[in-house]
């Protein structure tokens, strides 16, 4: 009689405890899958966020004058090369254009209101927003968005000139209202700036279509942020296209405690799934005590009953992990957006099959070595206890 046989003969006999082994087996594999693609959607979409939180790739004119603004080094707002607007259509042509979640042009410009020297940003307004979103502005609603005759205000601007939401300021010899005043960020580009729409401040500073700077924030949690900024060079001669690293690295950082933190819950469950496979392997063992000895007694190898236990183990394995699988892909397809809140879809992945099955197996057999290796030397008198 075949090995396999007798194995798949065990297996039928002993159906509660094949049960048992199998559902440990099922457990383990299917809490790892749910686990592991949870965690996954769940570091993209953090990904996302963090990289929508500011921006992390500035593209700046390749020469002129610099000045800092954001904490870099960029191009002054008197420099005679300025970039254009037409380079907003150039950057959605690039291959990874999906990547680029926001694009914020800006347009630099200094004014003196009240004898102070007061910086002046132009802004796409929606843009912006979206940018900022730690941004809480004092007189505006949500979502509410300034009109091209209104300006908001830094903290440090409103508090200098005295001026407050629904006022109204003069700024290039033409009136604006302050539509609302963003509280203290801490950051002087924003505490001590006046934001205006963009198309305002060109035709004011006589600037048509010019801008300073653009800065993008990029979705690249599959794509290299290096790639992003080769492909926009690329496209936009003439310019310099900065990632902001110390934005990517905190990213990084992030989605690496994701990591770490699922393989660490993976690795407890692939150890609590081996030790109950371990401790049901040696009680089926003991239990068999009787018919391992009257193998051994008519002529059956140590081998031969180390092969017989572990293929026991491993088809139950096999079958316990597709139906691992099955339960944990199922589970985390159908409820894991909505279970960790997070708003990235979680697709079916075929290709965690192949490693549902092949850690199965894995934990099936090595769980399964030391009954295996035990049953073997027993020796054949003892079933004689048994007759």
């Amino acid at each position: 009689m075949r090995l396999t046989n007798i194995a798949l003969q065990n297996i039928r006999r002993r159906k509660m405890r094949s049960a048992l082994l199998m559902l440990s087996v099922i457990i383990g594999v299917a809490s790892i899958i749910f686990l592991y693609s949870t965690t996954q959607a769940m570091q993209e979409d953090v990904a996302n966020k963090l990289d929508q939180f500011g921006s992390n790739i500035l593209i700046l004119p390749d020469s002129g004058q610099s000045l800092t603004f954001g904490g870099i080094t960029v191009e002054a707002p008197t420099q005679i090369k300025e970039l254009d607007m037409s380079l907003i259509p150039l950057m959605q042509t690039i291959k990874n254009k999906e990547t680029l979640a926001t694009i914020a042009p800006k347009l630099l410009a200094n004014t003196n209101l009240k004898g102070r020297e007061i910086l002046l940003l132009g802004v796409d307004f929606s843009q912006e927003f979206k940018l900022k979103k730690w941004w809480k502005v004092d007189g505006l609603s949500k979502n509410q968005l300034p009109s091209a005759g209104e300006v908001i205000l830094g903290s440090d601007v409103a508090l200098a000139l005295g001026l407050s939401p629904n006022q109204t300021v003069t700024i290039k010899g033409q009136d604006f209202k302050v539509a609302g005043i963003i509280q203290s960020t801490g950051s002087s580009e924003n505490d001590q700036a006046v934001f205006m729409d963009l198309t305002v401040l060109q035709k004011l500073t006589k600037r048509p279509n010019a801008i300073s700077l653009i800065e993008t924030a990029a979705l690249c949690y599959t794509c290299p942020i290096e790639e992003i900024t080769q492909q926009l060079s690329a496209k936009l001669p003439g310019t310099k296209v900065t990632a902001l690293m110390s934005t990517l690295e905190s990213r990084d950082d992030t989605v690496s405690k994701f990591n770490l933190f699922a393989r660490s819950v993976s690795l407890i469950l692939f150890l609590a799934s081996g030790l109950v496979i371990t401790m049901t392997m040696k009680s089926s063992v003991e239990e068999r005590t009787r018919e391992i000895g009257i193998l051994r007694a008519i002529g059956f190898r140590k081998r031969h009953i180390i092969q017989i236990v572990l293929a026991e183990a491993g088809w139950l394995s096999l079958l316990g992990g597709l139906l691992g699988y099955i339960l944990g892909m199922g589970m985390a397809v159908s409820f894991g957006s909505d279970l960790m809140k997070a708003q990235v879809h979680i697709p079916w992945q075929p290709d965690l099959l192949m490693y549902a099955l092949s850690a199965s197996l894995i934990i099936g057999l090595t769980a399964s070595f030391y009954p295996a290796w035990k049953g073997s030397r027993l020796d054949p008198t003892e079933s004689l206890r048994y007759l």
